[in-house]
C-alpha cells in the first residue's frame, strides 16, 4: 500500500465517523430546537480547532495542506 493509499483509507475512516456526527447533530436538532445553538458551538468549536491544527502545521512546516484544494470547487457540490 503507498503512502497515498494509507492516506486516503485513514481519511475514509475518519470521514465515516464524521458523517455519524453530522447525523447525530441533524436528529438532535430535529428533536430539540432548544439544543440547536449549542450544537452549532460544538460544531464551531470542532472546526476551529481542526482548521487551526492545520493553519498552525503550516506555519510549523512550511507546507500548506489548504494551498491546492480548490474551496470553490468543494463548495459547489
Amino acid at each position: 500500500m503507498t503512502n497515498t493509499d494509507e492516506l486516503t483509507a485513514h481519511l475514509s475512516k475518519v470521514l465515516s465517523e464524521l458523517r455519524k456526527a453530522v447525523d447525530a447533530s441533524v436528529a438532535m436538532r430535529a428533536n430539540s430546537k432548544s439544543e440547536a445553538k449549542a450544537i452549532a458551538l460544538i460544531w464551531e468549536g470542532f472546526l476551529g480547532t481542526f482548521i487551526g491544527y492545520i493553519m498552525k502545521k503550516g506555519r510549523e512546516t512550511g507546507q500548506n495542506l489548504l494551498a491546492d484544494i480548490s474551496f470553490r470547487n468543494i463548495w459547489r457540490r
